[in-house]
């Protein structure tokens, strides 16, 4: 019986210096920074779609670093030094992307980040200030109180705050540039590439996966990069969040992203369309999942919302509906580290992969070079 591979494809096709498992926003991301610091180096992507799921894309496109009011929960739980940890990366992972891709090739666009204000105003709006001060060298006076905004309903009890810097991005576009910049780079994918077996034999990574001509062909690294994000191990909580586009509405005023709750909804103008997400937090345990589909009711809850919302002549007609798996971790910090057996995880983006993603790449970068493992 013959192998099952050829001389040609075990000599030059199945043996790399790097391994990365997700081509998502991240894995693309430290596939970009270790091309860029070790050009000479092989990397091979793996992406169990032919498309990137997850939530890469689809995802909002929002290009934000925490609104107000999650930015004081975050103090709340995790002190301001993990809040200020969670913001500075956010910031910078943001700006290492604009530059690496340019903002015309992932439609970035800075037309602001908006929030709504309902429920303990007079303590929120009483610590601007901390907040300010909290991440005034990197981001100056990142909330403003005095806000007017079109389009959008208010009562009078509540307040709008802006952050400042905050922009949107084509999440279809951003994916598409990211994978020719890596392409540019000598980066490899395989797509439609469903990772089983793991193991390490001596110095090096063996991963399994199935083929539909050989049965089952298994690749080698040196280093092996697991970028699953939520499709991760058991130290990342998915959860799953709810989306809905409308069609074009003639008298759409509002423009950019709006927060509401903390954070648990989110709306943004595309074009002269609304994007609206969110409703987790009606459902924690129900949408701590791995499957995408719609959840009724958080749905029904968001067509609801987004006519309490906007201000419109006519309630706005759903074009389209869909899913996207995030990736949690305890402490809203992402994953970066390496594991007892040599393996590097760079995981749970809290859904801040878009923000995250250059400066985990650096990260992992960074990783590397500490440890010595190239």
């Amino acid at each position: 019986m013959g192998s099952k591979v050829s001389f040609w494809e075990k000599d030059a096709l199945l043996s790399y210096d790097i391994i990365i498992v997700g081509g998502g926003i991240i894995g693309m991301s430290v596939a970009a920074s270790l091309a860029e610091r070790w050009p000479k180096k092989s990397i091979l992507i793996f992406e169990r779609s032919l498309v990137p799921a997850g939530a890469s894309t689809r995802n909002a496109g929002f290009a934000c670093f925490g609104s107000l009011t999650e930015v004081l929960s975050d103090i709340d739980t995790i002190g301001q030094d993990g809040a200020r940890f969670l913001l500075e990366n956010r910031w910078k992972g943001l700006q290492i992307t604009r530059k690496r891709l340019r903002d015309q090739n992932i439609g970035f666009e800075e037309l602001g980040g908006f929030e709504v204000i309902d429920s303990d105003v007079v303590r929120a709006l009483g610590r601007v200030d901390e907040v300010n001060h909290l991440v005034g060298d990197f981001i100056p006076s990142y909330i403003q109180t005095k806000v007017k905004l079109d389009g959008v309903r208010t009562d009078q009890g509540q307040k709008i705050v802006s952050m400042h810097g905050e922009g949107q991005l084509h999440s279809g576009k951003l994916m598409r540039a990211l994978e020719a910049y890596c392409s540019e780079k000598g980066v490899r994918f395989r797509t439609g590439a469903s990772v089983g077996l793991i193991e390490k034999v001596n110095d090096r990574f063996k991963v399994q996966l199935d083929d539909a001509i050989r049965d089952r062909v298994t690749f080698s690294s040196s280093i092996l990069i697991d970028c699953r994000n939520a499709f991760s191990n058991s130290d990342i909580e998915p959860g799953r969040g709810q989306v809905l586009l409308t069609e074009p509405i003639s008298d759409l005023k509002f423009r950019g992203n709006l927060h509401i709750d903390e954070g648990f909804y989110y709306l943004r103008s595309v074009g002269s369309r609304i994007l609206f997400g969110g409703g987790r937090n009606l459902d924690f345990e129900g949408e701590q999942v791995q499957e995408f589909g719609l959840h009724v009711p958080i749905q029904s809850a968001l067509d609801n919302r987004i006519s309490e919302i906007l201000d419109l002549k006519t309630p706005p007609k759903i074009d389209m509906r869909w899913s996207g798996i995030m990736g949690f971790t305890k402490d809203k910090r992402p994953i970066v580290r390496l594991e007892h057996d040599g393996l590097l995880r760079a995981v749970g983006m809290g859904g801040m992969g878009i923000a995250l993603a250059g400066r985990i790449g650096e990260m992992v970068k960074e990783l590397i070079e500490e440890k010595q493992l190239l």
